[in-house]
């Protein structure tokens, strides 16, 4: 039988809780779903402007169609297990280019400024980028990801490391020179900008098989 070709995606939740401490345990428990699913990795991070905010990223690698993805019963599962009243939008893409700027926070010690905008055309953003870069260095950024939804060819989530909380606050708060590159984030139907610190991360092991459901 022919096999589908493996895709790799990005998937981020963004959702608020009464209790973010919820959903480590939450992810814990449920290992196996993410096994099932194809994850390689999930990383959670809890804002440290507004509480109870939480942005959780999930790395998957499978032949399952994005759309099955979307629909699978462990997204469900996991957000009643951790309280969550309201389905959030999830944003599903792919990696468009990463940049280490810097040397990278010390393990556990990440802050991170995520943001899901708008675009008119992603190389063009993305000449942006590059050209921003040695200023994206004198903000106290470290690492820049780019990633494109699959569902909008003009839609792109970037997430950024920085150095430590008050770069980050800076960064998104008061920088003249990220008032253009957040200028559409938070419009619409966009979430606001995520500032946020790292809480935990896992790693999880090749499966012998892909995406079962």
């Amino acid at each position: 039988m022919r096999h589908s070709p493996t895709r790799t995606y990005i998937f981020a939740v963004e959702f608020r809780i009464v209790d973010p401490q919820q959903v480590w345990p939450v992810l814990e428990q449920h290992q196996e779903s993410l096994v099932d699913l194809g994850a390689r990795y999930a990383f959670v991070y809890e804002s440290i402007v507004e509480p109870g905010r939480v942005l959780v990223i999930i790395g998957i690698r499978t032949e399952q169609p994005l759309l099955n993805l979307l629909r699978s019963r462990h997204f469900f599962a996991w957000f009643d297990a951790v309280g969550v009243n309201d389905i959030p939008a999830v944003f599903a893409g792919e990696t468009v280019e990463r940049f280490d700027i810097g040397d990278p926070p010390a393990p556990g010690t990440e802050l991170v400024v995520a943001a899901i905008t708008p675009v008119t055309d992603v190389e063009d953003f993305m000449h942006r980028v590059r050209d921003s870069l040695s200023e994206f260095a004198d903000a106290g950024i470290r690492r820049t990801l780019v990633y494109r939804a699959f569902d909008n060819p003009r839609e792109v989530m970037f997430l950024q490391q920085l150095a430590s909380p008050a770069h980050a606050l800076r960064w998104a708060e008061r920088s003249d020179i990220a008032t253009t590159w957040l200028a559409d984030a938070g419009v619409g139907v966009y979430p606001p900008v995520f500032i946020g610190r790292y809480v935990n991360a896992m790693r999880l092991a090749e499966p012998s098989r892909t995406g079962r459901y």
